[in-house]
């Protein structure tokens, strides 16, 4: 049966995307992004609201997404609901952290797919900020 959702944009089911970046002072942070997707042919976006990962996206200019999968729900909903200014999620969740081969940013080798990317845009709108990586 059709039903009428209006004129919102619904895509699902919507990727669980972990979005890792260095601080300042080279220490690995990681969130789980719920708004996120294909931007263009070789660009993300991420939509965010502002906070310690939106520093560290304007200061590094890079980041990694990765992917969830059933095997990482745990930790990866862990990285959702747990501040980055808080505790330390990653020595608390044990991940591995790596760097990325071709930018500033962390890979966490239990994810099984990441993206590598480099900021080609931010945008802050109405509280809320857009950001646009290139997958290099």
């Amino acid at each position: 049966m059709r039903k009428d959702l209006g004129d919102k944009m619904q895509f699902m089911p919507l990727p669980v995307l972990m979005l890792a970046t260095y601080d300042q002072d080279g220490k690995a942070n990681v969130m789980n992004a719920a708004w996120g997707g294909v931007y263009d042919y070789n660009q993300v976006y991420v939509s965010l609201s502002k906070h310690k990962t939106t520093d560290n996206l304007e200061l590094k200019k890079a980041f990694t997404l990765s992917f969830a999968t059933k095997k990482t729900e745990k930790i990866s909903d862990y990285f959702g609901v747990v501040s980055g200014n808080k505790e330390d999620k990653i020595e608390k969740s044990g991940v591995h952290v790596t760097p990325s081969k071709y930018v500033d940013a962390p890979t966490i080798e239990e994810y099984p797919l990441t993206l590598e990317c480099k900021v080609v845009d931010i945008q802050e709108l109405l509280g809320e900020t857009r950001v646009i990586g290139e997958v290099v």
